[in-house]
């Protein structure tokens, strides 16, 4: 039977296609097979690469290639990469300069995160060292962040980051960043001493509170230190205290928006967290009112959520206040009588200053109360006639000194007046 013209164009298209695929077919295998003969092992690069980049004794340093030295390469997490991996590079031709590729080839969420990080907003602006991926994990030597000998394992971050931070050159170029004397302070705070004094590899250090690639300022709602997230990073270490104070007062303003209300950081401090016996502390005894006066005593934070303005001044006008000033550090300060982390309103049954609270809160330092001791007012001041009797002893205080004082400059005018004239 004749095969027509149209049968004959088919099959002639499909043997010339299939001739088309073997060839492109033993092409890509060709090419894969060459290029694993140039490249190397999946262990280490070898072949071509290495024939230029290992040391070459007697080799001018004008046409010297860098050495790449492979034990490195060994221990390093790229171990199983070839060269081309990295470097944008034809091993058969020349080349003076390589192009890397970009780590995001493979690192697309770290790189993501870094892109929106105020480092690569600094790249943009043309600032000076800021820092890139091999500033911190270096270039062949990458290692696991969990490896001892890693630039980014957690006792060896904290170089990199001073590094830069601590570095007034670099810093005086951007006027964002915090001086350099605020990053020094973390080495002599409780959890500085702690992790680099002591060797306390779970205190924490930058990368705990910032984040490691997606650094964010703290104004940014997505960052870890921005005022609403910080009892949350803290609470990564201090769990029992984050609960409390998330169920406090102040941490349940600051979960409904209300960003005037404090948080860890506000009352402790950032960089410079010292021990709450240190006293320097923010904390220490004798120190608390005043950083509880910091918010409690501005004005425009009492205005706009109806505080009471003289809760500081009628606690400074008593007995605890005053002791406190003189040095005492066994009387009653802010957080003896209303709580450390766990500060309730005085309506809540929890609260320390609870009608059903106080006797015991009290009882705390003075043993064997009458059991009518704790039902008079206690933030009072004896320049408000309404605080009674304390009122009344003031102002006949105030008179019978007064009294006394001018009695006895006339008493000395008419004795000074008597001696004149006995003179004359």
């Amino acid at each position: 039977m004749p095969i027509s013209s149209d049968e004959i164009v088919i099959k002639v298209t499909w043997l010339v296609g299939k001739m088309m695929f073997h060839r492109l077919y033993i092409l890509f295998l060709s090419i894969a097979v060459a290029s694993s003969t140039i490249v190397g092992s999946t262990e280490v690069p070898d072949g071509k690469c290495l024939n230029c980049h290992r040391d070459q004794a007697g080799v001018e340093p004008a046409i010297k290639a860098p050495n790449v030295d492979t034990s490195i390469i060994k221990s390093s997490v790229h171990r199983s990469l070839s060269c081309i991996t990295c470097h944008v590079i034809d091993p058969l031709k020349s080349h003076k300069v390589t192009k890397a590729r970009p780590c995001a080839t493979c690192h697309l969420e770290e790189a993501k995160g870094f892109n929106e990080s105020p480092h690569a907003k600094g790249k943009l602006e043309h600032i000076e060292r800021v820092p890139t991926c091999e500033t911190c994990h270096g270039t062949h030597a990458v290692l696991s962040t969990k490896d001892p000998f890693s630039t980014t394992h957690r006792k060896n971050a904290l170089r990199i980051c001073i590094s830069c931070h601590e570095d007034e050159a670099v810093t005086s170029q951007a006027p964002m960043l915090p001086k350099p004397a605020r990053i020094k302070a973390y080495e002599k705070s409780v959890h500085g001493y702690a992790f680099i004094v002591k060797g306390e590899a779970i205190a924490p250090t930058c990368t705990d509170c910032h984040g490691s690639h997606r650094f964010l300022p703290a104004d940014n709602p997505n960052s870890p230190i921005f005022k609403q997230h910080i009892s949350a990073t803290c609470g990564q270490c201090h769990r029992d205290i984050a609960n409390h104070y998330n169920q406090s007062v102040h941490g349940i303003s600051l979960a409904k928006g209300i960003l005037e209300s404090p948080t860890c950081t506000d009352c402790h401090g950032e960089h410079d967290i010292l021990q709450p016996a240190n006293p320097e502390s923010k904390v220490f005894v004798t120190n608390v009112y005043k950083t509880c006066s910091d918010c409690h005593t501005a004005e425009k934070i009492v205005a706009k959520f109806g505080l009471k303005a003289d809760r500081i001044a009628t606690f400074k006008e008593s007995f605890h206040g005053a002791a406190s000033e003189l040095g005492d550090l066994r009387v009653a300060n802010c957080a003896s009588c209303h709580g450390v982390h766990d500060i309730y309103p005085q309506s809540d049954t929890r609260s320390m200053i609870h009608a059903a609270n106080i006797e015991n809160t009290c009882g705390k330092c003075h043993e064997g109360l009458p059991s009518d001791f704790a039902t008079g007012a206690v933030h009072t001041s004896a320049t408000a006639q309404g605080s009674g009797g304390e009122f009344y002893v003031r102002q006949f205080y105030i008179w019978f000194i007064s009294i006394i004082i001018l009695a006895f400059i006339i008493y000395r005018v008419l004795e000074y007046n008597r001696r004149i004239k006995r003179v004359d």
